[in-house]
C-alpha cells in the first residue's frame, strides 16, 4: 500500500490544530480522522479528495456542493460541519467524527444480533433513516443523498443511527442532471441504473434495501459484478406484498413491498409517508401480537 505522506501532518481548523491519522478511502474521496492537540477537543474527520482526481473538474465541483450541503445541516443524526480549508491546494472539509460501527457489520455478526433481534433492531434503524430523509427532503432547498448503503450509515453504542457520505448529493432546488452521481451498484434504485433523474423516491428505496437486506441477511441485488448489479437495478422486480412475511409482520411487509417497487410513481412518494405506514403497521402488529396473547391465555 502506497504510504500516505499527509499522515501525522499537523493542519489548522477553526483556528485549532489537529494531526491528521488515516481513516479511509472511496473512490473518489479519503478520509482523516482530526486527532486534537488539546484533549478536551472533539476529534474531528477531514475529508479531501484523492490526489488522482484532484485536477478532475466534475469532482472538484461535486465536492463543493457536498461542502455546502453539509454546512447547513442543523441534525442529530447528520454530520456536524467545522470548517474547511486545503491540505497542499486540495480542499477540506471538517466534521465531528462518528465513533460508530458501519450497519455492514450488523449484518455479518448473527452471534451480536440474533434473528430474534434483528428484526426489531432493523425496524427502529430504518425509522431513525426515514426520520433524517424527512428532515433532509422536507428542507427550503431539499438534499437528496443518492447513496443510501450499510457502509454509509453508522451506528453508535446508544443505537442511533448517523447517515455519512454525501458525496452523490445534490440539492433539488438547484435543478442540476444528477446522472454523474450515483451510489454504490449493490443499492442503485431503477430509475439510477437506467440513468434516467432521480430524486427524493430513491433515498426512500435504497433504505428499503437496507432493510430487507439486515432482515434476511441476503443481498437484495444478487448481481455477480458492477455490470450484472446495474442490469438487475435496471430491471428489479416487483416484491410480492408477503415477501418478507417469513421474518416480521405481513402489514409490515407490505409497506416494504411498496417503498420497493421500481415504478418510482407507485412507491411512496416521501419520508413522511412511508413513516405514517411503518407507524400504522407496528400498531396493527402490536394489535396482532396483544389479541393472540389473550387468546393463549387459561380461562
Amino acid at each position: 500500500m502506497k504510504q500516505d505522506l499527509m499522515n501525522d501532518t499537523v493542519i489548522e481548523v477553526q483556528g485549532k490544530l489537529y494531526k491528521l491519522q488515516h481513516f479511509k478511502e472511496g473512490g473518489i474521496c479519503k478520509i482523516y480522522k482530526g486527532i486534537p492537540e488539546r484533549r478536551h477537543l472533539p476529534t474531528l474527520a477531514i475529508k479531501t479528495i484523492r490526489d488522482k482526481w484532484v485536477t478532475n473538474e466534475k469532482v472538484i465541483k461535486q465536492f463543493n456542493v457536498e461542502t455546502r450541503i453539509v454546512k447547513e445541516f442543523q441534525h442529530s443524526r447528520l454530520p456536524q460541519y467545522i470548517g474547511r480549508g486545503s491540505l497542499n491546494g486540495v480542499p477540506f472539509y471538517a466534521y465531528h467524527f462518528v465513533d460508530g460501527m458501519q450497519v455492514i457489520n450488523i449484518s455479518q455478526r448473527p452471534d451480536l444480533y440474533p434473528p430474534d433481534l434483528i428484526s426489531s433492531l432493523a425496524l427502529r434503524m430504518v425509522i431513525q433513516l426515514y426520520e433524517t430523509l424527512e428532515y433532509l427532503h422536507d428542507k427550503i432547498n431539499p438534499v437528496i443523498h443518492g447513496d443510501i448503503s450499510s457502509e454509509n450509515v453508522v451506528i453508535n453504542p446508544s443505537q442511533q443511527l448517523y447517515l455519512i457520505d454525501f458525496g452523490c448529493a445534490h440539492a433539488k432546488a438547484a435543478n442540476v442532471d444528477n446522472r454523474t452521481w450515483i451510489g454504490k451498484p449493490s443499492y442503485l434504485s431503477p430509475e439510477q441504473a437506467r440513468g434516467e433523474i432521480w430524486d427524493q423516491r430513491s433515498d426512500l428505496y435504497q433504505v428499503g434495501i437496507l432493510f430487507y437486506e439486515l432482515v434476511t441477511r441476503q443481498r437484495w441485488n444478487t448481481g455477480a459484478d458492477t455490470r450484472s448489479k446495474h442490469l438487475f437495478a435496471a430491471s428489479a422486480p416487483r416484491p410480492k406484498m408477503d415477501f418478507l412475511a417469513h421474518k416480521i409482520h405481513i402489514s409490515l411487509s407490505m409497506v416494504f413491498s411498496k417503498v420497493l417497487h421500481p415504478d418510482p410513481e407507485i412507491r411512496f412518494q416521501s419520508a413522511s409517508e412511508v413513516l405514517k405506514a411503518l407507524y400504522a403497521a407496528k400498531s396493527y402488529e402490536q394489535r396482532f401480537r396483544l389479541y393472540n396473547y389473550k387468546n393463549k391465555q387459561p380461562t
